[in-house]
């Protein structure tokens, strides 16, 4: 197994034991569904006559932000579909809606200047009856509903401030998982003020990580989930920035998706922009970490978005509120891995639970969600947390609409991989027909970083650094931000005294390679600029500004070379996300 922990066993620490029968592993919509729906069946099960009473349970929910919602990033148009399920009543409770959707707009913009407005909606662009929402509010307001409820015979324990750093086995079962120690130096030696991780011994634990969850990986690697899959797991690179503007400059419930320009020629991705309620708009751009350029740079291509002047109007007079970045699973039916194994199950962006048409995987987990809790709920009252014992999970949610939706844009992505080509056109066409079967099926695809290639083909020897290249943008620091500015707007924080939790795996040398093969891409893609190659030394060394991360997790997936570790920080720490 690969060495997953930033920290030393340190044998000897004395470490506070605590027992759940069930833990929820982040704290994302789709674990707060789980949880929420759980609670339900627990109570309507108590309520019932002639049934042996679910009594004294603890059930936890860890998060690794500071608290529920700092983590949660997201350019979100909520489908309600499974919210409606969860809590009919969803808006009289004060669900935090930004908006119905009222208005939209899908372009292909051809140049800086020019476009086409698609006279008709794409069906999986049409997003009537959908919520826009902010999903750091979302995730608040489940919490904040889930911490109101007393049910008898159950003790909830929301837990943010937590980072999952291993997973603890026996043989092959999952018993719990250990949190990151807090208070140790950069070379591993304690604090004064050293607090050692805890031991959360579980019967079963839901990882709802997000995209490239750590422990998921961890899990994989013992028990070989995706190796069923028809292809690996794939994401893009999202990046968003949330504008105060002029009021009435859009209506509310306003949206706007875009295709083409700025992305250049044999790429995939496109960009939005949302009406968030009253005076405020999200902007966003996603770029596909398949990409062949090493320099492809989510940021830099929205800044270059908002030069269109279809964009630039609504951003006339405005004012940046917060920024922020994030992988988005973009795989979806041919990259899901199995979904249940003995003492767990895997949910949302981290099974790759997503429709990549419609760039929604929110309403998705939370389903995801609801069928995770009625298997817990039979597990809780058989006292059977096998993988045959929660293989109702997966069962019910690969026969559910959830499902349905995800099976029919299950060749979407690779289908669009090289851009909007007239084969992609024409097996777009086929696939719509046919609710996503293609002929000579099913598209493969390899891992994001596979498909990197060298620095050479685009820029030329010379041009080894992204810094170094004009890309016709002028910063002005009012419309057009530079990243570290971006950056100061989404609260990102760490302990600078902690271990780096972004691990160089092989070493300088192949960082060094990499740098003269491929132009160390992590030093363009990184949404936070974390990294940077230091090329006046015998050896290039890249440098890492690890306090900037925004846990995005793009530079082990995209890293060419394979040579970065994403690890959990100290619990707490990270961006802190209010609007996103």
């Amino acid at each position: 197994m690969s060495d997953y922990s930033t920290q030393p066993a340190r044998p000897g620490v004395n470490r506070e034991e605590l027992e759940f029968d069930v833990l929820f592993v982040g704290g994302g919509p789709a674990n707060l569904t789980a949880l929420w729906r759980l609670l339900d069946l627990i109570e309507a099960h108590n309520r019932k006559d002639n049934v042996k009473k679910l009594e004294g349970l603890t059930i936890g929910i860890i998060e690794k932000g500071d608290a529920i919602g700092d983590h949660a990033f997201s350019g979100a148009v909520l489908d309600p579909r499974a919210l409606a399920e969860l809590c009919p009543d969803y808006m009289n409770r004060g669900f935090p809606s930004e908006g119905e959707v009222g208005r939209e707009e899908v372009w292909l913009f051809t140049s800086d200047r020019s476009g086409i407005k698609f006279p008709v909606l794409p069906p999986f662009f049409k997003n009537h009856g959908c919520h826009l929402v902010s999903l750091s509010r979302l995730t608040r307001w489940m919490a904040e509903q889930i911490e109101s409820r007393e049910v008898p015979g159950v003790d909830v324990m929301l837990l943010p401030g937590f980072a999952g750093l291993n997973v603890i086995w026996d043989n092959n079962r999952v018993i719990g998982v250990q949190t990151a120690d807090k208070g140790v130096n950069a070379d591993g030696t304690p604090r004064n003020n050293f607090e050692p991780g805890n031991r959360l011994m579980t019967k079963a634990a839901v990882f709802g990580e997000g995209p490239r969850g750590r422990l998921a990986q961890e899990i994989d690697s013992v028990l070989g989930l995706q190796k069923k899959s028809v292809n690996p797991q794939v994401f893009e690179m999202g990046v968003k920035e949330v504008w105060e503007i002029p009021q009435g400059r859009v209506q509310p419930g306003f949206v706007l998706h875009s295709a083409g320009w700025p992305l250049p020629d044999g790429e995939s991705g496109g960009s939005f922009v949302y009406a968030m309620g009253g005076d405020r708009v999200a902007v966003g751009y996603v770029a596909s970490l398949d990409a062949a350029d090493p320099f492809m740079d989510a940021h830099h291509l929205l800044q270059k978005f908002k030069t269109h002047p279809r964009i630039a109007e609504i951003l006339k007079g405005g004012k940046l509120l917060e920024y922020g970045g994030k992988a988005m699973a973009i795989g979806g039916w041919y990259s899901m891995p199995r979904l249940v194994f003995n003492g767990g199950m895997l949910i949302g962006d981290t099974a790759q639970m997503v429709n990549p048409a419609r760039l929604k995987g929110i309403h998705l987990g939370m389903k995801g969600g609801l069928c995770a809790a009625e298997a817990i709920m039979d597990a809780l009252t058989n006292n059977d947390f096998s993988q045959s014992g929660l293989q109702k999970y997966e069962d019910d949610f690969l026969s559910s609409w959830a499902a349905d939706e995800i099976k029919s844009y299950r060749n979407f992505h690779r289908t669009i991989a090289n851009g909007l080509t007239p084969i992609a056109g024409m097996r777009l066409g086929i696939s719509m027909l046919t609710k996503g079967w293609l002929p000579f099926g099913p598209l493969k695809s390899e891992p994001d970083y596979a498909r990197t290639e060298a620095v050479e083909r685009f820029y030329g020897k010379k041009a080894l650094k992204p810094k170094d290249l004009d890309r016709g943008i002028k910063y002005d620091g009012e419309r057009l931000i530079q990243k570290l500015d971006d950056l100061y707007t989404s609260g990102v924080i760490h302990d600078e005294h902690q271990p780096c939790h972004l691990k160089i795996i092989y070493g300088d040398e192949v960082c060094a390679a990499c740098w003269e093969k491929y132009g160390s891409p992590c030093t363009a893609f990184c949404p936070a600029q974390v990294y940077e190659m230091r090329a006046d030394t015998e050896i290039p060394k890249l440098e890492i500004a690890y306090s900037n991360c925004l846990h995005c997790k793009t530079c082990e997936i995209k890293c060419p070379e394979q040579n970065v570790l994403w690890t959990p920080p100290e619990g707490g720490g990270g961006p802190k996300f209010t609007i996103g």
